[in-house]
């Protein structure tokens, strides 16, 4: 499969469905309090502006339903979808979890301040309620009579000792006073920061209860998504076992081609081990798609590869329709005129259990014939885009007792 032009065009269409008018766009945005620890504050700011530039992922998912046809393309943005609700998933959780550790955080300051507001309010009444002695005894009796007290003194000592306890009486007074009006103004202060932090709480909770509904649309939207795409499964399995049945009629072909001209391949000089590079125009960097795993679902199944547990058996090799290809390595040619997935197919047996093929040819080289002995660089065919493709390019395996392996290892791409 010609992968480079699939993710242009998966990329393309998948653009198409993301992007949208402001006027369809879901903005969910939450509260976020200054005061709150800066990454807490950071994440609420952060998850706002995701869901801002963002459009409902349900209606993204309307669309890959509606707008893509292909049923490859469907499953790859839906799995790329998914992967999406995923992160936002994880990101709402972390930012309730931070939601939840700050609310409890502020409960507990609540608490201690509380119980310290309750102390200063207990002595704060006291003082009040001295104050109101004082002034009741005040009312009573009348202010100090200064000359009073110099009249009536027996002696000047008398009258020192007098003034002295006057001005102790004074003093106190004062004392108890500025000790009432700085503890008013504390029980004040704390009553402020207490209506401020429990303000906090508040808002707190109200993100917390708006991150947790987005949350509940973000997993609803994701078991839409997963539905869709096990449906979509379902879809591609009769078209995948079609294209593995043909593939296992080819693996029983290069079985038994490779016996039949291993003899004859060694013999002509082929089955060293030594392969050189199939497009003598089109060199590394014209290799659209490597050995390895894949996302594209009718490769061949491999439990090592993550989900779709596919692997690319060659190389794609994407060079200009008509490019010349040439035998990698001396060996008996097999021509396959069509099979839908590999197009025009050559097998070449080189011996020794080396075998190579050749795909999506646009058409063999003339004169060309099976069971022909062709030394190594000789021209075999050109480049096409003939089976499961979308694009000109040359599908290229090494095969080693029938496993295909890394073209590169002989190579060195």
């Amino acid at each position: 499969m010609h992968r480079w032009q699939a993710r242009v065009v998966t990329a393309a269409v998948l653009a198409m469905v993301i992007w949208a008018p402001l006027s369809n766009q879901v903005t969910n945005a939450i509260y976020c309090y200054p005061g709150d620890p800066p990454d807490v504050y950071q994440a609420c700011l952060k998850y706002n502006a995701g869901i801002s530039q963002q459009v409902s992922n349900q209606q993204q998912l309307q669309n890959i339903q509606r707008q893509i046809q292909n049923v490859q393309a469907q499953i790859n943005a839906t799995y790329q979808l998914i992967n999406q609700l995923n992160a936002q998933i994880a990101a709402q959780k972390a930012l309730i979890a931070q939601t939840k550790a700050r609310i409890a955080d502020l409960d507990r300051q609540i608490r201690f301040k509380t119980g310290d507001l309750v102390s200063l309010q207990a002595d704060v009444a006291v003082r009040d309620q001295l104050l109101d002695q004082r002034m009741r005894y005040v009312d009573s009796n009348g202010p100090i009579n200064y000359v009073e007290l110099v009249l009536t003194a027996a002696t000047f000592n008398d009258l020192v000792n007098r003034m002295v306890a006057a001005q102790q009486i004074a003093t106190s007074d004062r004392h108890l006073l500025d000790q009432l009006s700085s503890e008013h103004q504390l029980v004040t202060q704390a009553q402020k920061e207490l209506d401020t932090q429990r303000q906090q709480v508040s808002a707190l909770l109200q993100q917390q209860q708006a991150v947790e509904a987005d949350l509940q649309k973000t997993k609803v939207t994701e078991d839409a998504a997963i539905a869709f795409a096990a449906q979509l499964e379902a879809q591609l399995q009769a078209q995948y076992a079609q294209v593995q049945a043909e593939r296992a009629a080819i693996d029983a072909q290069v079985a038994q081609l490779a016996q039949q001209y291993d003899a004859a391949a060694i013999k002509a000089g082929g089955g060293s081990g030594v392969f050189e590079w199939p497009e003598p125009n089109c060199r590394f960097d014209c290799i659209s798609q490597g050995f390895g795993c894949t996302s594209y679902y009718f490769e061949v199944y491999d439990p090592g590869c993550p989900y779709p547990h596919r692997i690319h058996t060659g190389l794609d090799i994407a060079g200009p329709n008509g490019t010349q290809i040439v035998a990698a390595d001396t060996g008996v040619v097999y021509l396959n005129p069509f099979i839908s997935s590999y197009g025009n197919l050559i097998i070449m047996v080189h011996g020794n259990g080396y075998s190579t093929l050749y795909g999506h040819l646009m058409a063999f080289a003339p004169g060309l014939r099976t069971g022909m002995i062709v030394p190594r660089g000789t021209t075999i065919a050109f480049e096409g885009s003939t089976g499961n493709s979308t694009g000109p390019h040359l599908h290229f395996e090494v095969r080693l007792n029938n496993v295909p392996k890394n073209p590169c290892i002989w190579l060195g791409c």
